[in-house]
Order: structure tokens, then C-alpha cells, then sequence
């Protein structure tokens, strides 16, 4: 690959509403490196491919012919000129030094990387920062699908995302594969992305939901590999301090979005384990 430093992948679908304060914000990006950015467009039937034909900054993939997050990602990284890959979503923003952190990083040798997320609301609410990877697994920890870069030989070796792995556990996935490949996973605090909250308790619900279901399927792929079963005590002890903080005095809505997520991600364990007999909550 050649004629740019960096490739920007940004899967989307329907984002007309969303796209544009994204794509502006890497527009504006202050940094050394060349980049180009490739949106794959997963079948939008909102006005996002207008909107997408009236910039002169993006280059455009069609990646409709099968639904899936993982399946636009895939279609933008096999576009994609660059020999570092940065993979941010429609509905979030980047920080105008998000691409030269990246940069700088690989440059220094790093292949495998995540950065920290502004979590905020759609109204521009800030919920809360998260500045470590997750590692609620007991296994490897994993940036977000939102935030997070590789060299593309990692994609080459590793292959690319698992386009079967639907609702969650995709970018888990691949940076597992890669971790356990020998690639080490760095941590890059200047590449900050403000990273969009689902708005409702009941959409934040189905979102985690997803995500328990898919906890249980990597367990079943990595069990071979030393990740731990998930008995329920520590989901159980979990819950009760979650309820807890819900009952307290301060910040009763980020407690009870917390314990959302937390009841979500439960449900969601507990209906996976029960499909595919496999105990894990």
C-alpha cells in the first residue's frame, strides 16, 4: 500500500444526522502524517450517501450488499491505501490531535492501539471519561471498535473482523487474536474520541444486552486459551452495589444508567449460556 500514511475507516449507516460534526472534526485534524478518510456505507437509505457525494474529503465504499458492522469495516479497511488503520464510527467525534497521537505511536513501533473515550450523550453530555482499555473479562484487555488503531500487518497475519460475530465482541475478538499473535496492545492517551451514549435507558438496555450474549460466544472461542468462565457471584455482587448507588443521593442518573448496562449485560450472559449450554454469567 502506498500514497498515504494513515487510513481513516468509518463504517456507517443511516448517519446523515451524525456524520457530518465526524467527518469535520477529521477535517480539521492538526498532524504531520498524510490521510485519507474511507467511509463504508452499509446500505443507507436516509440521505447519507448524498451527504457523503457532496464532500470532496472522503473516499466512499459501498459495502451494502450485506448488513453489518463488521462487514462495512471490512470493506473500508480492503479500500483503504494506508499502511496504519484508524477506526472511529459515524456518531462520534475525534479530537483534533486524534490522527497525530496514532501517528506518533506507530512511528515509535507500536502496531496494536486504543485510546481514551469522552463518553457523552447525544446532547453533549459528558457521563464520564474512560482512560484504561477494557478488561472486564479476566482474559486480554481491548479498545472499542470507536476508538482504536492497527498496522495493517496485524490485519494481514491476524485476518480481518469476524463479519459472524453480530451485536458484539467484534473488535474483542480481533484484538485478542492479535495479543495472543505476539502483537503487544499500547495505550495512546492523546487519541481522545468523544464516544456517543445510547440516549435511552431502553436502547442502553438492548446495547448491552447484545454485548452479554456475545461474552458468552467468546468465552466458547477463547476457553482453549486460558479466559476464565464467568460463574454469576461476581455479576450478582455487582448488581447489589449498582442498586446501591442508585438509592444514594448523588448522581442518581449515572448510577442508574450504570446499573442499565449492568442488567443488560446480565440478561444478556444468561439468554447466550441458555441457547448454547454453555455456562457463563
Amino acid at each position: 500500500m502506498s500514497g498515504v500514511d494513515v487510513s481513516v475507516v468509518i463504517p456507517c449507516r443511516n448517519a446523515v444526522r451524525t456524520i457530518g460534526a465526524q467527518l469535520d472534526a477529521l477535517a480539521a485534524q492538526v498532524t504531520g502524517a498524510t490521510f485519507e478518510v474511507v467511509v463504508a456505507d452499509n446500505g443507507s437509505t436516509d440521505g447519507t450517501r448524498e451527504l457523503l457525494a457532496a464532500r470532496d474529503d472522503v473516499v466512499v465504499v459501498d459495502a451494502g450488499a450485506r448488513p453489518g458492522i463488521n462487514r462495512a469495516r471490512n470493506a473500508g479497511i480492503a479500500a483503504a491505501r494506508g499502511d496504519l488503520l484508524l477506526l472511529t464510527d459515524a456518531d462520534d467525534v475525534v479530537d483534533p490531535g486524534w490522527i497525530e497521537a496514532y501517528w506518533q505511536a506507530a512511528r515509535a513501533g507500536a502496531t496494536l492501539m486504543g485510546g481514551p473515550l469522552r463518553r457523552v450523550l447525544p446532547d453533549g453530555t459528558t457521563v464520564r471519561w474512560q482512560r484504561r482499555f477494557t478488561d472486564s473479562l479476566g482474559f486480554l484487555p481491548w479498545p472499542t471498535g470507536a476508538n482504536c488503531a492497527l498496522a495493517r500487518e496485524v490485519v494481514d497475519a491476524c485476518g480481518p473482523f469476524d463479519e459472524e460475530l453480530l451485536g458484539g465482541g467484534d473488535e474483542t475478538d480481533l484484538f485478542w487474536r492479535a495479543q495472543l499473535a505476539g502483537h503487544v496492545l499500547v495505550y495512546v492517551p492523546g487519541a481522545v474520541v468523544s464516544y456517543t451514549q445510547r440516549a435511552t435507558l431502553g436502547t442502553l438496555f438492548r446495547q448491552c444486552r447484545g454485548y452479554g450474549r456475545s461474552h458468552v460466544r467468546l468465552f466458547v472461542r477463547y476457553r482453549p486459551h486460558g479466559m476464565p468462565r464467568r460463574r454469576g457471584r461476581a455479576t450478582l455482587r455487582l448488581l447489589g452495589r449498582r442498586l446501591r448507588e442508585v438509592a444514594g443521593r448523588d448522581g442518581r442518573r449515572v448510577a442508574l444508567r450504570a446499573l442499565t448496562q449492568e442488567l443488560g449485560l446480565a440478561a444478556g450472559r444468561l439468554e447466550e449460556s441458555l441457547r448454547s449450554r454453555t455456562l457463563y454469567l
